[in-house]
């Protein structure tokens, strides 16, 4: 019975610190994201968020020696981007909603992976967290692009709703050459990004291995949960 409970309670420390590293990701994404947004031009904030995105998540499996924590980050964090639908008053299925949903989830998807591929190989660590994050960013942009042309034209509204609504629509994604393009972009510029924040973390002296404990991992997330709607109502 001892066993019994002892394991219980080890799973129910790892769910909780998988709630928290994703809801500290939605509060990064919605605070960050959102003065990013107000002081940048369009297409810079979402370049600097992969850093910081792929940064938390190579914090997180290094913090708690498990390499497929980042997955269960993105299944936390994706739904609550979903939240932007109810600030911005667009349906949620409208691309400016979804599509960064589905970089948050190629993001997660990726790094799981090749953490779970990379993490025990007998490299040094920030080699190890440099190749997780350069190849990670190289796989989530193919993970995007593979969404937004799947789920995201099957989901999204039609063109009359969006140019209603005032809201912006892929073109890119219609076309072999548009994707081409945004690969072309996407893909080093994300393996770049990703590999430098994942290497910092790797050299960074950060004690390994942590059990956070339940009282401080429900106070974490709570509080990430009010900054995130805080932040995504008012910046």
């Amino acid at each position: 019975m001892r066993r019994v409970s002892t394991k219980r309670s080890k799973v129910g420390i790892v769910l909780l610190t998988i709630l928290w590293f994703g809801a500290l990701w939605g509060a990064v994404e919605a605070l960050l994201g959102g003065l990013l947004h107000s002081i940048l031009p369009p297409t810079y904030p979402g370049k600097i968020m992969i850093a910081l995105a792929m940064g938390l998540m190579a914090f997180a499996v290094r913090r708690t020696g498990r390499p497929w924590v980042p997955l269960g980050m993105a299944l936390i964090a994706a739904p609550l981007k979903l939240f932007s639908a109810v600030v911005f008053a667009l349906p949620v299925c409208a691309p400016a909603v979804l599509n960064p949903v589905f970089s948050i989830l190629a993001q997660g998807a990726a790094v799981a992976l090749f953490a779970v591929v990379i993490y025990r190989l007998p490299l040094g660590v920030p080699l190890r967290f440099g190749l997780v994050g350069a190849s990670a960013g190289v796989l989530q942009s193919l993970l995007h692009v593979g969404m937004v042309r799947g789920p995201g034209l099957w989901l999204y509204p039609p063109l009359v709703v969006l140019q209603e609504l005032g809201t912006k629509f892929p073109y890119w994604v219609l076309s072999a050459g548009g994707i081409g393009h945004f690969l072309s972009v996407s893909i080093p510029y994300s393996a770049l990004a990703a590999g430098i924040a994942a290497l910092a973390v790797g050299f960074a002296p950060l004690r390994t291995r942590i059990s956070y404990r339940p009282a401080f991992l429900l106070a974490g997330t709570a509080l990430c949960l009010v900054i995130f709607f805080l932040a995504s109502w008012f910046i």
